[in-house]
């Protein structure tokens, strides 16, 4: 009986992962948003950055001042289309910490929760990361959110 009991338990609790469980195709459309954000910000291509961003993205970091007090700025969906179109024209203008090297990002999807998800997408040649939150609108994975900053040395 006691098998019998845990065996039920163990079904009831793996069944409700398998029903809130994302698809492969959200898993792949979440990365490319994030993908085609930052690698089109870095290749200067606009119409892939459109693609990952919706028109009311926040893009947000932290500085600090000369005297160490914090500040946060922001970049609005315009700003970050003209920091794309600049990166075109004159290339990337954040100093290259790996010139032998191609640029190379890593996306991690922490969490998908409907039509909601969180994830990082990071690379060590400019030395940032992006924390990226994400909804499906439209049918479409889309960036809402950013919180951006420089990767602590040697991470």
């Amino acid at each position: 009986m006691k098998e019998i009991k845990i065996l039920l338990i163990f079904s009831f609790l793996l069944s409700g992962l398998i029903l809130n469980a994302q698809t492969k195709e959200d898993s792949l459309a979440i990365e490319k948003a994030c993908r085609d954000y930052v690698e089109g910000w870095a290749e200067g291509d606009m119409e892939r950055v459109a693609n990952g961003i919706s028109q009311e993205l926040v893009k947000r970091s932290i500085a600090k001042d000369k005297e160490g007090v914090c500040f946060t700025t922001s970049m609005s969906p315009s700003h970050l289309k003209f920091a794309t179109k600049r990166n075109k024209e004159d290339g990337v203008r954040v100093k290259d910490l790996e010139p032998d090297k191609d640029f190379k990002l890593h996306v991690i999807i922490y969490d998908i929760c409907g039509d909601y998800a969180t994830a990082k997408a990071s690379n060590t040649k400019y030395g940032f990361f992006d924390y990226c939150q994400l909804a499906k609108f439209n049918d479409e994975w889309k960036i809402f959110n950013v919180m951006w900053g420089w990767l602590p040395p040697n991470n």
